[in-house]
């Protein structure tokens, strides 16, 4: 009896125990995983923590950088901006502009023959300079060297420079880039020796019209029925000067290219 009532009361104490001891190994298996997790975690979050200062770091670099980039690109403009002033104020003359083309009126470049010692180029045909020209104009045959002309011993700084033609519509022009062409490349951008260049707006035969009284001679038109042989001849002559350039300029690229 003793006995029986002794296996009674010990079979449930064992099982308490036994349920208690269970969960005691559960509780501590998972705070063993806690901690291994926590650790992991504070590994993953001190890596991340890395990454995100370098790319910070990185971040503020690049800033740097191109901040000063930026400085250095304000600071080349604004010299740029102060040397293109600087050009504008040494301007002399009243003038439009129109496809990089610096244009004055006859009105302009009558008032300026009285004030200024200028360089006038006529750029027409030599019988149209010959029948008449702007006074104190000189002829720009199709041979002219314009660097020897203009940028030789004999050149002047700020000097004003005046073109024409019949209209101004195309001889002149094309002598008037030539003349910008030589000074680029004379000089380092965005100088120029002759920076008061310009042409005559409407050319000789509005200035004619206008101005009579200041030209030498008369006005012939290039088209003149009386100048046809004249006209063949020069324009004969002006093809044989393009092609001399254009052979100028083949030898200068391939010497160039065999220096190389």
């Amino acid at each position: 009896m003793e006995a029986f009532l002794y296996n009674l009361i010990r079979k449930p104490l064992l099982n308490q125990a036994l349920f208690t001891l269970n969960k005691s190994n559960q509780t501590k298996e998972i705070n063993e995983d806690y901690s291994k997790q926590g650790l992991l975690s504070r590994k993953k979050i001190k890596i991340d923590q890395i990454d995100n200062d370098e790319n910070k770091l990185e971040g503020a670099q690049k800033f740097k950088y191109e901040n000063e980039e930026q400085n250095e690109e304000v600071g080349l403009n604004n010299d740029m901006n102060i040397k293109f002033d600087e050009q504008r104020q040494d301007l002399i003359l009243e003038y439009h502009l129109e496809n990089s083309i610096q244009y004055i009126s006859g009105q302009t470049l009558a008032q300026t023959m009285k004030l200024y010692d200028i360089l006038i180029y006529d750029c027409r045909y030599l019988y149209e300079f010959q029948g008449g020209h702007i006074e104190g104009a000189k002829h720009l045959n199709h041979f002219t060297n314009l660097f020897e002309e203009l940028f030789g011993a004999t050149k002047q700084l700020n000097k004003i420079v005046v073109l024409y033609c019949e209209f101004s519509i195309k001889r002149s022009q094309e002598k008037y880039f030539e003349i910008r062409k030589l000074d680029r490349s004379i000089n380092k951008y965005p100088k120029l020796t002759y920076n008061n260049l310009y042409l005559l707006s409407k050319g000789y035969s509005e200035f004619y019209k206008n101005f009579q009284y200041m030209c030498n001679g008369n006005y012939i038109p290039m088209n003149d029925i009386l100048y046809e042989q004249e006209l063949e001849r020069e324009q004969q002559l002006r093809n044989i000067a393009k092609q001399k350039n254009r052979l100028k300029q083949i030898q200068k690229i391939t010497g160039c290219l065999n220096m190389k």
